[in-house]
């Protein structure tokens, strides 16, 4: 038994000095009278039986005062930590209800230095995430997050994997179902998980990989920042990686909350032979007018994502359409390069419109 681990949990679930020497106590002897328990733990009797009491109460022990000499035995393993569990899921409800209709904000930076953290960190904001997703981890680690990735295709998230050694060469898993677009690169950048463009965690260096008391990590909420290292690994590590997975056209019509997973089916559909028409709901970059555009003709795509690429610098990722008499250029969320912005876009085929 590792009696200072055991001390040091015991503390975090509440108990005191005098309660944790009882019920080591009674520990040691499995079943014991309160007079041994008083002889041993060195703890007045009137103190034990107040500490019998309350150790009985968390379902740790059970008392039998009912009989002379009063007798206490220890709960088994499964029946204490049972009692445990579910005075925590009370407790867990109990927090939830008191914060009901309240918003509470996640940091807005947080340094993560323990593996187990980050790992649950990367899940949440996966299992958050409502329009996007990039990853770029470790191969060695992707098992740990692969069924948070296929819930999050599954709801519709464009997902981005960029798949690094160390792993890389004993890596056999598929990303069918897993991912939207995937590459891989034999090289180690530090990875990188972006989400809706608004949260982010960057691992330095290589925490999911090296253990749980090497490295660190940064979470970032609320921030710009995050979709500008998405653009940077894009424009980047992901064009000297080697494709390796492409998600299957899609049905149309449909709608996309981002431009990028809109190119990505657009390009699908333009290689397999189809015209295609957008409505477009987009933002004059230059005077901040929103307009619409009602099935417009697609006459270009410019795209880095998947291959071959046909955009003319690293980070252009943009739609031309027919609009007002013109090509107009219209490129994702803070576009500078074109001149509209999409905030949101469906695809149809041009043998489906009227």
């Amino acid at each position: 038994m590792n009696e200072d681990r055991l001390r040091t949990n015991l503390r975090l679930l509440g108990l005191s000095e005098k309660e944790i020497a009882v019920y080591l106590t009674i520990l040691d002897h499995g079943t014991a009278t309160v007079s041994q328990v008083v002889d041993d733990a060195d703890v007045s009797q009137r103190h034990v039986y107040q500490m019998c009491e309350q150790l009985d109460e968390r379902g740790l022990v059970v008392l039998n005062d009912h009989v002379r000499p009063s007798v206490v035995r220890a709960q088994t393993a499964d029946s204490a930590v049972g009692s445990i569990d579910r005075q925590l899921a009370e407790l867990e409800a109990d927090i939830d209800s008191a914060l009901a209709g309240r918003e509470v904000a996640d940091l807005e930076v947080e340094l993560i230095k323990s593996a187990p953290t980050l790992v649950k960190r990367v899940r949440r904001d996966i299992e958050s995430a409502t329009e996007e997703v990039f990853i770029c981890l470790p191969a060695a680690a992707f098992d740990r997050f692969a069924a948070a990735l296929v819930d999050a295709v599954g709801r519709g998230v464009a997902v981005y994997v960029l798949l690094t050694d160390p792993g890389l060469a004993a890596f056999e898993d598929s990303f069918d179902g897993r991912a939207t677009l995937a590459r891989t690169w034999e090289y180690e950048p530090r990875p990188l998980l972006t989400v809706d463009r608004e949260r982010m965690v960057l691992d330095d260096p290589n925490l999911l990989s090296n253990g749980p008391t090497e490295g660190s990590a940064i979470s970032l909420t609320r921030s710009a920042v995050a979709g500008n290292l998405f653009s940077t690994y894009l424009s980047n590590f992901w064009q000297l990686a080697t494709e390796t997975y492409c998600c299957d056209r899609e049905s149309l019509p449909e709608s996309y909350p981002t431009l990028r997973h809109a190119i990505v089916q657009a390009t699908l559909h333009e290689r397999a032979g189809a015209d295609l028409r957008a409505t477009i709901t987009a933002q004059d970059t230059a005077s901040g007018e929103i307009v619409e555009m009602e099935s417009v003709p697609i006459v270009g795509l410019r795209q880095g994502l998947l291959d071959p690429f046909t955009n003319e610098f690293p980070i252009e990722n943009s739609v031309h359409v027919e609009y007002d008499g013109d090509v107009a250029a219209i490129g994702g969320v803070n576009s500078v390069i074109e001149a509209y912005e999409a905030l949101d876009i469906r695809l149809e085929r041009a043998d489906q419109t009227d």
